[in-house]
């Protein structure tokens, strides 16, 4: 009993499955009827009238956007939609008749299609691993359904007055290459433009505009329909890379305010260091972007670094040369007083012959050397005061001076680079994208 009922539920198995093979290939042969029987007579040339296109994008992946080359890349499954009256079939009488037929690969060549082209293209490829992935659907009333898989390169000139501040808009522009718009117009379809969900490493895509490109030409007026992305650069990695490291290199610089003015081989290596570091961390910055004729955000901000740190080298410079130069001067006003303490006198004689023939010894002045190397000549009669005492206090005094500059510069330089922040942050952020 139980096998006579398995083998009775074999039976209807392999019945129902050879139906339903039956049925697929009667849909199949019915397919290809309706192919062929459309195709019979027909001219690969643009439809009568002004035929509507429809356009939109699905997009994939959104990269590579290279400043210097001034370029992205996009991955879209580009979608078009339009009527070829021609192709519309009606076989409601067939209960086989699709209302849908998918044509096969290599269709698109034998009917009509739109010959839509990217106008700032650089490079386009079609996608054909491991099948060609287009997909082009007929529908009874004529209407057809193409998609293509595309990646690109797009050209997008670029304005860097606020790099890296600066939020970019990147065209995307769709164009008839051979008809006119007499001939075919291009409209959007809705939802025309959807994107997968994806993160970019230096940009965020904020959203985008659509508007209609179509111009006038020497050929006549082609139908373009234009979609701008805006792309807002992310500031963490610049912040990270060039703003942070350029303050540290700026606090650094003003360490010299705090070391002696004395201590010439500390403070000479330590300004020529941050200075050096500046130069070549601007040089870094700029490396690669192009080379554009006007000021960017980031130039201004190097630059000012740039002039702190060397501000802070002269500062030293300055002070250095004023405390010599104000004690030299001194020295060389008070050469002549005579000293006594704490000097070496060497006392020259003139020898002359007397009226008896004998060799007479008259002393004449005394050269008296300072430690510092002052040479004063006195004569023998003088009465020496004292000058290493005041030349001591002299010196201390200018040095003290010059120690009251660097306890200014301790303040002026932080307020300064605070209130440059302040402007330069609040001017970029505030400032519009042209």
């Amino acid at each position: 009993m139980e096998f006579r009922d398995l083998a009775l539920q074999m039976a209807l198995y392999l019945f129902f499955a050879a139906n339903m093979a039956v049925g697929q290939y009667n849909t199949s042969i019915t397919s290809s009827m309706v192919v062929k029987r459309l195709l019979e007579g027909y001219e690969r040339v643009t439809p009568a009238g002004a035929t509507v296109v429809e356009l939109g994008v699905y997009i994939n992946s959104f990269d590579n956007i290279n400043e210097q080359a001034m370029d992205y890349q996009v991955n879209i499954y580009l979608r078009q939609q339009w009527h070829d009256r021609r192709l519309k079939f009606d076989y409601s009488g067939d209960p086989l008749s699709p209302d849908m037929i998918k044509l096969e690969d290599g269709m698109w060549n034998k009917i009509w299609v739109p010959d839509v082209f990217f106008r700032n293209e650089k490079r386009a490829d079609f996608h054909s691993v491991t099948v060609p992935q287009r997909l082009l659907r007929l529908y009874s009333d004529g209407r057809l359904w193409y998609v293509s898989k595309i990646t690109a390169k797009l050209s997008c000139p670029m304005k860097l007055k606020k790099y890296p501040l600066d939020t970019q808009k990147c065209p995307f522009i769709f164009e008839s290459f051979g008809h006119t718009l007499e001939r075919v117009v291009y409209k959007w379809l809705p939802n025309s433009v959807e994107k997968e969900p994806f993160e970019m490493p230096q940009y965020q895509l904020i959203g985008w505009t659509q508007r209609d490109c179509s111009q006038n030409y020497t050929a006549g007026a082609f139908p373009c329909l234009q979609i701008d992305f805006l792309l807002k650069r992310d500031i963490g990695f610049y912040m990270i890379q060039v703003y942070i490291p350029s303050i540290l290199i700026v606090i650094l610089s003003w360490v010299s305010f705090w070391i002696d003015i004395d201590a010439v081989p500390a403070r000479v290596p330590l300004g020529l260091l941050t200075v050096l570091t500046m130069t070549t961390q601007s040089a870094g910055a700029n490396s690669h972007l192009p080379r554009v004729s006007y000021i960017k955000a980031i130039d201004v901000w190097m630059c000012m670094c740039l002039l702190f740190v060397f501000a802070s080298l002269l500062e030293f410079a300055l002070v250095n040369v004023y405390s010599r130069k104000e004690f030299n001067i001194w020295r060389r006003t008070n050469s002549m007083m005579p000293v006594q303490n704490g000097r070496k006198h060497h006392h020259h004689h003139h020898h002359r012959h007397g009226s008896d023939g004998a060799e007479e010894e008259i002393p004449l002045k005394k050269v008296v050397t300072t430690p510092s190397g002052i040479s004063l000549h006195m004569n023998g009669k003088s009465d020496y005061a004292s000058l290493r005492e005041d030349e001591k206090r002299f010196l201390i005094e200018h040095k003290q001076k010059a120690r009251h500059i660097d306890k200014i510069s301790r303040k002026i330089f932080p307020v300064s680079f605070i209130l440059f922040n302040v402007v330069y942050w609040v001017t970029y952020f505030m400032l519009p994208d042209d």
